[in-house]
């Protein structure tokens, strides 16, 4: 059997615009022992008090790259970014024991021939390989 436990009080909602922090306060009107200390960092600050009042401070939001996923990759990815360039991430962990330089040059090599046509990566791969 699930037992319910229903409290009386005042929640405050404040947010300052020049942080973008928003803050969440539950003042109960008694005092309630039951409830335990508890406290998460999950996407903000979170504790619950013995008295039962909560507070909770929200982190303030993240940057993110804002870029466009064109080709993926088993160990990466091409991307186009926000500020018209071009970024290719590769990555492999040393448990995965496979040849990571022949691995990142053939997902490069495949990456960039199904963005480009498979015709004119051929002339570029002779071109380059013509200079070496």
């Amino acid at each position: 059997m699930v037992k319910t436990i229903s409290i009386n009080g005042v929640s405050v909602f404040t947010t300052d615009e020049n942080n973008r922090v928003s803050n969440v306060q539950f003042l109960p009107d008694d005092e309630f022992t039951p409830v335990l200390e508890q406290s998460s960092v999950s996407n903000g600050q979170f504790q619950i008090l013995r008295n039962a009042s909560f507070d909770y401070v929200a982190n303030k939001p993240r940057a993110r790259a804002k870029s466009l996923l064109l080709r993926k990759a088993a160990h990466g990815r091409l991307s186009s970014t926000r500020d018209m360039a071009f970024q290719l991430t590769l990555k492999s962990f040393s448990s995965e024991d496979i040849d990571w330089q022949k691995s990142f040059v053939t997902e490069t090599i495949d990456m960039i021939a199904d963005l480009m046509g498979s015709e004119r990566m051929r002339k570029i791969l002779k071109e380059i390989l013509s200079k070496l």
